[in-house]
């Protein structure tokens, strides 16, 4: 089963700006790389992190959009 709790939500944004933070080392690091290939790598991996913290943001925001449904119908839903 799916944990909805608040705190697997809050679980997710913590990780999301963790990818966030990485995400911003490694393009400083791409801006100081020895080569445009090891640039190109870390920059590809920069956005890996930046993309994974997208969904995971979206993935808590879908949650707690299932907790309120749940509690209250879908009248309280941001995506309604």
């Amino acid at each position: 089963m799916l944990d909805l709790s608040p705190d697997a939500a809050q679980h997710l944004r913590k990780a999301a700006r963790l990818n966030d933070s990485e995400a911003y080392t490694l393009r400083a690091q791409a801006d100081t790389a020895p080569t445009p290939a090891v640039r190109e790598a870390l920059m590809a991996l920069a956005d890996r992190h930046l993309r994974l913290a997208v969904h995971q943001r979206q993935l808590a925001r879908a949650m707690d959009d299932a907790r309120t449904t749940g509690r209250h119908g879908a009248e309280f839903s941001r995506s309604a």
